[in-house]
């Protein structure tokens, strides 16, 4: 139905236990011209392997074409998504998305429910008209905020690894396209959320004059985050490339806002009993969110999934997860106009990577550096930093 094609596209605390040290000798490597087109015909000879600043011999390697066959599997989180135009924008990017994963591919569909990640069908499915069935839940159940308290695991239908079924052919494209076509011609507030007022500033949308409201809210982003991360568990045995896309715009990414940094050195104006103020409370949040990312992001490489996040505003306002993508090896997306053509119809080029083995001498004392470079200018290769 659809085929991987080389197109060019411009594209633009403690929280967790400690990650398991998990041997990789293997990555995933997205090769990029400077206009974003991707390269699909690097050879082994231009490319180099350091982990922790030492060469290690290359011992396989598959291009894009060699690997185009594979399967792979796609999972999709919807995080809260405030705003009534960002939810819709999501929600036809995904839909466009799915329209467009080639045969074979698998998809597995998480939304937030009222107060955890709950996973809205069995596994991961070749069903197209399931995917569709799902998606289709999400505008209604999809909370504004990180509501509740989070359950620490995926909740809902679960995760079966050994879940399997059979393509539904035409008809589940029918259906994927159908929903496609609702979602844009969708009448005003068919996303529900509500429109966000404009101007407003982020450390005044968390209020952190108030620090036991934001060690609060922090807790609250811990224990999503650790719900994200158990799906990264279950999915790691998943043989072949693992994509991970997570759509978001609540209070996990505000708290990630440079804004919340740049407080750490403000002076702001102390009343007389109070519990700190916000450059304090702005030292611990922002420790407490490096320590998320930093759980987040070591247990997404040691599980082999590839992360991207459709989240924030701009190139440097990019989301919690927007942070973390790239040492992963995958990109982030700022969930304004046009994300449907920079992130829905870029499933043909995430998909189209270069596999990268190489050997070792004796298994690793933990989580080391990982970087893969070419000798052949003016490439940019998206690939994993860590191994």
């Amino acid at each position: 139905m659809f085929l991987r094609l080389g197109i060019g596209l411009t594209l633009g605390i403690s929280l967790l236990a400690a990650p398991p040290v998990v041997t990789r000798t293997q990555a995933w490597v997205l090769a990029l011209d400077g206009k974003g087109a991707l390269v699909g015909d690097l050879k082994p000879s231009e490319i180099q392997v350091k982990v922790d600043g030492k060469v290690r011999p290359v011992l396989q390697f598959k291009t894009p074409a060699q690997t185009a066959d594979a399967a792979q599997s796609w999972v999709l989180v919807f995080e809260p998504i405030r705003d009534t135009n960002m939810r819709a924008l999501a929600f036809v990017a995904a839909a466009d998305f799915l329209s467009k994963v080639p045969d074979g591919d698998r998809v597995f569909i998480v939304a937030r429910g009222k107060d955890s990640l709950e996973s809205l069908m069995p596994g991961f499915s070749l069903r197209r008209g399931l995917w569709a069935e799902a998606l289709a839940k999400v505008p209604d159940m999809l909370p504004e905020g990180l509501v509740g308290s989070p359950k620490e695991t995926l909740q809902g239908a679960g995760f079966k690894a050994d879940f399997a079924d059979t393509s539904d052919g035409p008809k589940g494209q029918d259906a994927v396209n159908a929903l496609l076509g609702r979602f844009k011609s969708g009448a005003p507030g068919w996303a529900k959320g509500t429109v966000d007022v404009r101007g407003v500033n982020v450390l005044d949308r968390l209020n952190f004059n108030n620090p036991a409201f934001i060690s609060g809210t922090v807790a609250t982003i811990n224990r999503e985050g650790k719900a994200l991360g158990s799906i990264f568990d279950l999915v790691a045995p998943v043989q072949g490339q693992k994509h991970v896309v997570v759509f978001s715009r609540c209070e996990s990414d505000d708290m990630a806002h440079p804004s919340v940094k740049r407080a750490m050195s403000q002076k702001f104006t102390r009343e007389k009993g109070d519990s700190g103020g916000p450059a304090e409370a702005a030292r611990l949040a922002n420790a407490d969110m490096v320590i998320l990312q930093t759980a987040l992001k070591e247990k997404a490489v040691a599980a082999g999934v590839t992360l991207y996040s459709v989240a924030g505003p701009g190139q440097n306002v990019v989301g919690n997860i927007g942070i973390i993508s790239p040492f992963t090896g995958g990109m982030a997306f700022p969930l304004t106009a046009g994300v449907d053509l920079q992130f829905g119809q870029g499933v043909q080029v995430f998909g189209s990577r270069y596999f990268v083995q190489w050997t070792e001498d004796g298994p690793p004392a933990g989580i080391n550096s990982l970087d893969i470079s070419t000798t052949r200018k003016d490439i940019k290769l998206m690939v994993q930093s860590l191994r």
